[in-house]
């Protein structure tokens, strides 16, 4: 199927704000019906040209018509994407650069590699579903869930159902039965690492064998992307809650200390240090790893931002401020702790969207610069690319790139 290269056209410029410039990327001359734009910078549309048909439209790159076809979903560095579309029954595989007849009944899954090296995906024919890895093809049965690779795309692991309990499936080995699972990824060394409970006791496991101590719950799991570190909250049978670290750089489990509650986990892209919500004793609290910080009981989860630089979060008593790394700005206007907030790693500035605009602002002296009005409007994102906070903005049927730079 051919493509269709659109150009962007300039719109409008925002001269009293200089920093931000608008860019209309979709004139309207067919209907939208979903748009987004990644972390990475990548934006895409989807237009319905006529009925019962759809169009994707990828960084201004225009397919053909489908009946049917999904937002796409992007590699970790940007350069790849990958969806699945349907024409006259049949299904297709639509990538950056290839569009494949798949011999499918129905899609599954779509997984790119951590590294973006590989793209690994799977399909359904009737009941039996095919995970397609670049060297072998895996026919599967019962798979609960997406699945995951590893870094060259060598070894796969899924959940299944095995009667009412769970099993891990990994690399065609199964674990013992579980009465609930929750996979999280696989470590640097190619094992892969889950949680797993039966009865009253959760533990982390990496392949087949535990590597904590006995929980009565733990939830949030999350792994950074090289598998080196792993992070998640945990419930002792205190009925105590605390955040754990797993690395390579601990002769065993980091535990933080107890608390009342932990809620929000994040975790630093490499190294092993996270930040999350706790109480004591009623008293709200922002911790890294054991270190802890008072806060506001309105306060937003705490973020890294992309380099892993800058820890933030917003919050509100008698004002409402940003925290960054531990510094307190003050702002004039209130800011929901719900908002989401773009950041530019050690710029002192944040990006966030209202009802009609994306404003950015300098923290240190609240100079706070905006785009063009529009009807309905995405939460932006930092560019680290073009070196600008970006967003997506509709008037009507059109859609405009909204951008802002900080210098």
């Amino acid at each position: 199927m051919k493509r269709i290269i659109i150009f962007a056209i300039l719109s409008t410029i925002n001269l009293s704000a200089q920093l931000c410039f608008d860019f209309q990327i979709w004139d309207g001359s067919e209907k939208v019906k979903q748009y987004g734009i990644d972390s990475t910078g990548n934006w895409w549309i989807i237009t319905e040209p006529f009925s019962n048909f759809n169009r994707l439209i990828v960084n201004g790159e225009q397919l053909d018509e489908f009946h049917q076809i999904s937002p796409p979903i992007f590699s970790r560095n940007g350069k790849r994407w990958a969806t699945f579309g349907e024409y006259q029954g049949s299904w297709y595989l639509i990538t950056e650069k290839d569009i494949i007849e798949l011999k499918a009944t129905s899609p599954g899954n779509l997984v790119f590699t951590n590294n973006s090296n590989f793209l690994t995906y799977s399909y359904f024919i009737a009941n039996l579903e095919y995970i397609i890895l670049p060297d072998k093809t895996i026919e599967v049965y019962g798979k609960q869930g997406s699945f995951y690779v590893n870094q060259d795309a060598t070894k796969f692991a899924f959940k299944g159902m095995r009667g009412t309990k769970f099993v891990l499936n990994i690399n065609g080995k199964e674990s013992d039965t579980f009465e609930e699972i929750i996979p999280i990824g696989f470590w640097k060394d190619d094992g892969f690492v889950y949680a797993a409970r039966n009865g009253f006791n959760w533990q982390v496991y990496k392949n087949f064998a535990p590597i904590t101590r006995t929980y009565s719950n733990i939830k949030e799991p999350l792994i950074n992307p090289e598998g080196s570190v792993l992070a998640f909250i945990a419930t002792t049978f205190s009925n105590h809650q605390i955040a754990v670290t797993i690395a390579d750089e601990f002769f065993e489990p980091l535990e933080s200390r107890q608390y009342d509650l932990v809620s929000y986990l994040s975790l630093h892209p490499e190294l092993p240090i996270v930040t999350f919500f706790a109480k004591k004793d009623n008293f709200p609290l922002i911790c890294v790893n054991t270190a802890e910080y008072s806060t506001t009981n309105e306060t937003s989860p705490p973020y890294f931002s992309s380099d892993g630089n800058d820890i933030y979060f917003i919050g509100c008593d008698f004002a409402c401020f940003v925290s960054i790394n531990g510094i307190r700005y003050n702002l004039k206007h209130n800011l929901a702790p719900q908002t989401k907030l773009a950041i530019k790693p050690n710029s002192k500035t944040i990006a966030f969207s209202s009802s009609s605009s994306m404003n950015l602002l300098f923290l240190e002296t609240s100079r706070m610069h905006s785009g063009m009005m529009v009807d309905r409007i995405l939460a932006p994102i930092y560019n680290s690319k073009t070196k600008r906070y970006e967003t997506i903005g509709q008037i009507g049927n059109r859609l405009y790139l909204l951008t802002c730079r900080t210098e």
